[in-house]
């Protein structure tokens, strides 16, 4: 198994229409303007485009669909996807991503080049054992960890209290209004609009997040025309996209600073991104922030600063200090023993496997430390004195050897079962959800049924089991769908 480097170019001189001139094979995709590309080979023999389909969580169907078209779109379920032909051997299909609030500018290039499959990337002081992400590994790199709402008009939204307001001061001629979204299951009745003297107004009870909305004008759906914030509908047309706050970042004083922003690992460190508002006191901007922890400082006129209101303060490893916050639920991380040690960090995917960030603090016991995670599957070690180990108090890990690291589920959603092979020594069940990675989700036998507790996003996922060794789908769920090995993959979908 081999790595996939993900290449991120963000510079005018590097197009898409680079990418077409220079194609090799390898290019498989990228993401440019918001929208990911998949540039597909017809020689590509059945074998390649089984590895490409499994890869990328890309339906059989649609590749073969692909190639043999003469349509400019494909319809696959509810995603539209547009076809274009390169040359005679090379199609390209695309579709828009779904979070429009990804880092990706609009001449971002993103390439998985299988040039590159032979190096592996460092983890501290060790290397990573390497494998081949799938296309929702990907958007996990990707996805989007904040966002922050842009209207024309800012009356047009606010939130408060759990409630967030919507104000359409256009259409005053028409005679009934509707606010309609992802909040509401897309209902044509539950939220009418109340028309006032600034215009049709609606409240909603929401917790923080992003939504997606229409008005419907006289039965007529019609985006939000003062939110610039927009997303492909599936159906030819947009949703608005919104985003209830959590989060206030506030910078007292600095009145004579010209410009202040605030960057963090939840924007990949971008300074000149997320500018903040001047007001009566100093500078403040709100935001929408995803469960965990979150690094970052203030950018004062080109200086960077940590935050002076905010006691929580971490060495980021490189001789410099990062303020930090949390949102959400934490999880505490424990060692036991070791009380000899001068030093005993934690570093895991949830921090970049940075070995010189999290110092756990010394207990009684052993060591400890309080950290927000998202939920999701997380891996980690703990570093007593240099030494990286895995949890002695955690049975569940992935790897072998050094390259084995423990693994936990942190705030399970779903939980997969299998009420059959009872003998069986060893049941994995492995899917999108985790790049289809075959030493990782473990079940657990107990009463005679398998069970594996997970953590999954909103969307369609596709599955597996593995009983000793062997592949097969879900015997009691009957949706499944095609794939380049004949075989087929279970499919579940997780509500929003």
């Amino acid at each position: 198994m081999k790595m996939i480097r993900l290449i991120a170019f963000a510079t005018l001189l590097i197009a898409p229409q680079v990418v077409f001139a220079q194609y090799k094979p390898g290019n498989v995709c990228y993401i440019s303007d918001n929208r990911i590309y998949f540039q597909l080979d017809s020689r590509w023999p059945a074998q390649r485009k089984g590895e490409i389909s499994r890869l990328f969580s890309l339906d059989s169907t649609l590749i073969e669909k692909a190639f043999q078209t003469s349509e400019k779109e494909i319809q696959a379920g509810n995603t539209i996807w547009s076809v274009s032909r390169i040359d005679h051997h090379i199609v390209e299909i695309s579709k828009q991503l779904e979070a429009p609030s990804l880092d990706v500018s609009t001449h971002d290039v993103l390439l998985l080049d299988e040039e590159l499959l032979d190096e592996e990337l460092p983890r501290g002081p060790e290397i990573r054992k390497p494998r081949r992400p799938s296309l929702i590994s990907i958007f996990r790199m990707l996805q989007w960890h904040y966002g922050v709402n842009d209207f024309k008009d800012p009356s047009a939204f606010s939130f408060s209290n759990d409630t967030a307001t919507f104000l359409l001061k256009e259409y005053t001629n028409a005679r009934r209004v509707v606010l309609s979204g992802t909040f509401n299951n897309w209902s044509t009745r539950k939220q009418p609009m109340r028309k006032t003297s600034e215009g049709w107004t609606c409240r909603v009870h929401l917790k923080p997040g992003k939504y997606l909305y229409k008005y419907i004008v006289d039965g007529q759906w019609v985006p939000d025309p003062v939110n610039n914030l927009e997303e492909y509908d599936g159906q030819g047309g947009l949703n608005s996209a919104v985003y209830c706050y959590n989060h206030i970042f506030r910078l007292a004083g600095y009145p004579k600073a010209k410009r202040v922003y605030v960057a963090g690992s939840f924007n990949n460190w971008n300074r000149n991104q997320l500018p903040m508002r001047r007001t009566d006191g100093g500078w403040e901007l709100p935001m929408f922030l995803n469960p965990g922890t979150h690094a970052y400082k203030y950018i004062v006129d080109r200086k960077w600063i940590t935050d002076p209101g905010n006691p929580v303060m971490r060495d980021n490893g490189s001789g410099s200090f990062n303020s930090y916050l949390g949102i959400g639920d934490t999880m505490t991380f424990r060692l036991s023993g070791f009380k000899t040690a001068g030093k005993v960090y934690l570093a895991g995917s949830f921090n970049g496997w940075n070995p010189n960030e999290l110092l756990m603090d010394k207990t009684d016991n052993g060591w400890e430390l309080a950290y927000h995670l998202a939920p999701g599957i997380h891996e980690y070690k703990f570093i007593a004195d240099g030494q990286w180990m895995t949890d002695p108090a955690n049975p569940a890990s992935v790897g072998e050897g050094v390259f084995e690291n423990s693994v936990l589920t942190f705030k399970p959603n779903y939980t997969f079962t299998l009420a059959l092979f009872r003998d069986a020594k060893k049941v994995i069940v492995t899917g999108s959800f985790n790049g289809w990675r075959e030493d990782a989700c473990v079940m657990t036998l107990k009463n005679g049924v398998w069970t594996c507790p997970v953590f999954l996003g909103p969307g369609k996922h596709t599955y597996k089991f593995i009983v000793d060794g062997q592949w097969m789908i879900d015997p009691a769920n009957e949706v499944w769908e095609g794939n380049a090995q004949g075989t087929g993959n279970s499919v579940l979908w997780v509500e929003p």
